[in-house]
């Protein structure tokens, strides 16, 4: 016989419910986050039209203003939940970064190897538009993770 009765279990079981319902709402990115990191992430695509100097400048504002939507994100959130955890989250970020790869490669392949100019700014929209899309399905993931549909 067990130690706990059944009526203890299920309490249990509903509290562990309660807390991840409770995670799951509390680390709901807003959407100014995920509008911000998608412009961000297409813009390193798209600056790879210009000159190298200004490629270098935009990577290190990017950088920065990484660094300050991760900081106002967990300062919402009051944690930070890493992209690459185990669970579904980890195939929807794996599966985003080979997507922007795929993306950025070959619109910098396009533009500066076979002279189709504006292929890099085509990379940054798409790159950008994907990214929105997969901050959606990440957290959406991270739900299912959770048992929060």
């Amino acid at each position: 016989m067990s130690p706990i009765s059944q009526t203890e279990s299920l309490e249990a079981l509903n509290q562990i419910a309660a807390a991840n319902r409770e995670m799951a709402d509390r680390v709901r990115a807003p959407g100014w986050y995920s509008w911000s990191l998608s412009l961000m992430l297409g813009g390193l695509a798209a600056v790879q039209e210009l000159p190298l100097t200004y490629v270098f400048a935009y990577e290190a504002v990017f950088f920065v203003a990484l660094a300050f939507l991760v900081r106002a994100y967990k300062r919402k959130a009051g944690v930070w939940i890493p992209g690459y955890r185990a669970g579904r989250t980890r195939w929807v970020a794996v599966g985003s970064a080979v997507v922007y790869a795929v993306v950025f490669i070959g619109s910098y392949y396009i533009d500066h190897e076979l002279g189709v100019r504006g292929a890099c700014i085509a990379g940054g929209v798409l790159i950008a538009a994907l990214a929105r899309v997969h901050c959606h399905l990440w957290e959406k993931a991270y739900r299912r993770d959770l048992g929060v549909a």
